[in-house]
Order: structure tokens, then C-alpha cells, then sequence
């Protein structure tokens, strides 16, 4: 059967002429197009991209530095100075600007990696111990505060965040059980860390009795 693109109807083979509008006949239907021709063009997610060069480029630092150091090696590893800054950079980017993980991951991540990065600042120029005696407990210190704020203005993600609240809250106390073993620790962050640890006890407890509470009107419709 012919086809006619005009009239849109079959013909019989042994016309080549349409019958009705005396145009040539075709052997099959013209294609048609409901939407204009558009090019097709790959996506590339930006984020994905960045990280992508991010991590090429924290991989080859790292390495760099830990070749020369090994290369010039006089008993130092100086590389650590070098690569926590460049890991830290990396988590920092990766995970608290770019990342869409909740709050409470990305404030757990930052706190391990500055905790990190004096450690080995402190460890490249003489292990004084500054690291673990100020800077540690102050850091916790700090993070517990924070993700104390952030729950409490944000309750909403309370719920969400509450499984790092007692990991922080976990992590509060090992300055104190490092002072109470004999380990010298400052005391105004050390006092500092353990009252943030305090008022975050305090803020479980607060939300746990409020479930507690809203489950016993739920059963007994109160």
C-alpha cells in the first residue's frame, strides 16, 4: 500500500498518485515529529566534578610529600604537617561545603580532622602535647556546643541528630578520664568540655521524656 503524507491515508500499489489531492504517493508515512529535534547533551553534575579534582588533586600532594619525605628522610616525618592541612582542606570542601549530609555528620567529621591536624602539627615539631592537653578538649568543647544550638534552634532535626548527640556526648568525657588516669589536661577547656557534655545529657533527657510523654497520650488518648 502507498501512503499519502497530505491526506494521510493508504492507496492501493497501483496508484502513484493520490486520488484526492493528485500529489505523488509514498510507500510509508512521513515521520512525525511532536516535538522539534533537540541534541542531546550529557549532564555533569558540578559537585561531582569538583569532588572529583579535589580528591586527584589531595591524593597527589600527599603523595608528592611523602616521596621527597622518604627520599630526604633525617627522622622527621614532615609530611604529616602537610598532608592533615590538605585532608583537612579536603573534608572541610567535601564534606561540609559541597555534601548535603546532616549537620551532626559534618560537625563530627570537622572535629576528628582538626583534632587530627594539631595532633600532627604537634607531633612534627617536638610532641609537646599541646594538642591533646588545649586543643582537644577545646574542640569538643566547641562541637558539643555547637550541635547543642544547631538541635535546639533547629528541633526539627533533633531526632536526626541525636544518635551524634550521644557520640559527642561519648567523646565529651575522654578528656576527663584522660585527667583522671594522671594525663595532664587544661583545666578551663577541659571544665568547658565536660559542661558542654552536661547540658547535652541534660537535652537527651529533655527529649527522651518528651517521647515518653507523647507516647502515653498516644495510648491512652490524653
Amino acid at each position: 500500500m502507498n501512503y499519502c503524507d497530505d491526506c494521510n491515508v493508504y492507496v492501493d500499489d497501483c496508484l502513484e498518485y493520490c486520488p484526492l489531492c493528485g500529489k505523488r504517493l509514498t510507500e510509508h508515512p512521513a515521520e512525525n515529529e511532536l516535538y522539534p529535534h533537540v541534541n542531546k547533551k550529557t549532564y555533569v553534575d558540578s559537585r561531582s566534578l569538583t569532588t572529583e579534582y579535589l580528591s586527584l588533586a589531595t591524593f597527589l600532594i600527599i603523595a608528592i610529600c611523602v616521596v621527597i619525605n622518604l627520599l630526604t628522610w633525617d627522622g622527621t616525618p614532615w609530611f604529616l604537617a602537610v598532608a592533615a592541612p590538605v585532608l583537612y582542606a579536603w573534608v572541610l570542601i567535601r564534606v561540609t561545603i559541597i555534601s548535603d549530609v546532616s549537620a551532626g555528620l559534618k560537625t563530627l567529621l570537622q572535629m576528628v580532622s582538626v583534632i587530627g591536624m594539631f595532633m600532627a602539627f604537634d607531633f612534627v615539631v617536638g610532641r609537646l602535647g599541646w594538642s591533646y592537653e588545649v586543643m582537644m578538649p577545646l574542640i569538643l568543647g566547641l562541637g558539643i556546643a555547637y550541635i547543642d544550638f544547631y538541635s535546639y534552634f533547629h528541633k526539627s532535626y533533633w531526632r536526626e541528630n541525636l544518635l551524634y548527640a550521644v557520640l559527642f556526648l561519648l567523646m565529651g568525657f575522654i578528656p576527663l578520664i584522660l585527667y583522671l588516669v594522671g594525663i595532664k589536661i587544661a583545666i578551663v577547656p577541659l571544665v568547658l568540655c565536660t559542661f558542654a557534655s552536661g547540658i547535652t545529657i541534660l537535652g537527651i533527657l529533655r527529649f527522651a521524656l518528651r517521647q515518653v510523654k507523647s507516647e502515653m497520650q498516644k495510648k491512652f488518648h490524653m
